[in-house]
C-alpha cells in the first residue's frame, strides 16, 4: 500500500537519496544531487511544502507546491509552481503522480497562489500527459518555451576588434546599471519577480559582466550563477549528441585550449545565466558577453556555460557558433481562480531555468 504524507526535516536524507536515484531524461539521462540540505534550493525561490510517497518506509514518489511573488505587469501575482515531481519507475503509470499532483494543487490553492505553473522539458512526454487535464490536475496549457543553450567551456579568445563598447566583470557599484538594464529588457514578461538576482551578491555564487559604449553607459549584461552548493548535476549516461561533444572537448584538452567533459557518474559542473540583455549593438554585445564568461568559466574549471532564453528572446538567434548542446522546455500554467486574468497567446512569461 501506498500512503502520501508531507516531508518533515527529517525526510531530508531520504528524499536526497530518492532524487540521487530516479533519472531525469532530456537527452543525456543526469540525477540531482540536492545534498546536504534538500530544501536550500527551494528557499531562494520562495516558500513551499514537500510530500513524499512511501510503501513502508521506502520513497516511491515525491513532490513539492513552490509559492513566490511575481509580477504582471505593475500588478502583483502569487504564483504557485510544480516542482521535483519523481515516480519510481515501476510505480510510473499508476495513479500515483496524479495523487501527488493534487495534494501539490491543493496546496498552492490553501497558499492562495493566483496561478499554478510547470516548466516541463520537452522530452519529458509523460509529464505533459499528467498536466493535460486528464489525470485529476487542473488542465494546463502552454504559455511560453525556453531554450537552455550548453556551450561546453573552452579558451574563447576575444570577440571582433574594434567593436564601439568594451566588456568588463562588474563590480558592486554596478547594482543600478545591472537593475536598470534587465528592467528595460525584461519589461512586460509575466511573472518576472520583482527582483531578477541579487547583486552585488553576499554569497558570491553569481558572477556578471557589463558592457558599455564608449561614453560609459551600459548597454548590455550578463549574470550567471554557480548552483554547487545547493544543486549538483550527477551524469549517468551521455546521449549521442552530447557523446559527440565530449570526444570533441576531449581533443581540445590535448591542445590545451579546453578541459574534458566528466565521466558518467561525475559532476557536472557549469555556470547557468539568470540574465542576459542588451540595449544596444545586441549582436556584437551578446556575443562578447558569452565570451567574456566563457573565458572566466575556463578559469574556474566549470564544464559548461548555460545560457537560458526564451525562444522568442532577439538574443537567441545571436549566440556565438561554438560547439553546443541545447535543450528546449515548456512553461504550462493556468489561473487557480475565476478573476485571475488569462494571458494572451503572445505574452512571453518569464521562467527562471536556473534555479530548476
Amino acid at each position: 500500500m501506498t500512503t502520501i504524507r508531507e516531508a518533515t526535516a527529517a525526510d531530508g536524507p531520504s528524499l536526497i537519496a530518492f532524487l540521487g536515484e530516479t533519472p531525469v531524461r532530456a537527452g543525456t539521462e543526469f540525477v540531482l544531487d540536492r545534498g546536504p540540505d534538500f530544501g536550500a534550493l527551494l528557499r531562494l525561490r520562495g516558500l513551499s511544502r514537500t510530500f513524499i510517497a512511501l510503501q513502508e518506509h521506502r520513497v516511491v514518489g515525491a513532490v513539492t507546491a513552490l509559492w513566490h511573488e511575481g509580477m504582471d505587469g505593475d500588478a502583483g501575482l502569487r504564483l504557485g509552481e510544480i516542482v521535483d515531481l519523481r515516480v519510481t519507475p515501476e510505480l510510473r503509470g499508476t495513479r500515483l503522480a496524479s495523487r501527488l499532483l493534487e495534494r501539490a494543487a491543493a496546496t498552492l490553492a490553501q497558499a492562495g497562489a493566483d496561478w499554478v505553473l510547470c516548466l516541463i522539458g520537452d522530452r519529458n512526454r509523460e509529464a505533459v500527459r499528467l498536466v493535460s487535464g486528464r489525470a485529476g490536475f487542473p488542465a494546463l496549457r502552454e504559455l511560453s518555451r525556453y531554450a537552455s543553450v550548453h556551450f561546453p567551456v573552452w579558451r574563447a579568445p576575444q570577440g571582433r576588434p574594434r567593436a564601439p563598447f568594451t566588456v568588463r566583470p562588474a563590480t558592486s557599484g554596478d547594482a543600478p546599471a545591472l537593475a536598470a538594464l534587465s528592467c528595460a529588457t525584461v519589461v512586460g514578461r509575466r511573472f518576472a519577480p520583482p527582483t531578477l538576482f541579487p547583486w552585488p551578491d553576499p554569497d558570491g555564487t553569481h558572477h556578471a559582466w557589463i558592457a558599455e559604449d564608449k561614453r560609459g553607459r551600459p548597454i548590455g549584461g550578463l549574470v550567471v550563477w554557480d548552483p554547487l552548493s545547493v544543486r549538483r548535476i550527477r551524469v549517468r549516461r551521455y546521449s549521442s549528441a552530447d557523446q559527440m561533444l565530449r570526444v570533441l572537448m576531449w581533443l581540445g584538452s590535448l591542445l590545451g585550449v579546453a578541459g574534458p567533459l566528466p565521466q558518467p557518474g561525475d559532476t557536472l559542473r557549469l555556470w547557468a545565466s539568470r540574465w542576459l540583455g542588451a540595449v544596444d549593438h545586441p549582436s556584437q554585445v551578446t556575443d562578447a558577453l558569452v565570451r567574456a564568461a566563457m573565458r572566466a568559466a575556463a578559469t574556474a574549471d566549470q564544464h559548461v556555460l548555460q545560457i537560458n532564453l526564451e525562444v522568442r528572446d532577439p538574443l537567441l538567434p545571436m549566440m556565438p557558433g561554438f560547439p553546443r548542446s541545447s535543450y528546449w522546455s515548456t512553461l504550462y500554467g493556468c489561473p487557480l481562480r475565476d478573476d485571475v486574468p488569462n494571458p494572451v497567446e503572445s505574452s512571453i512569461c518569464h521562467a527562471d531555468l536556473a534555479l530548476v
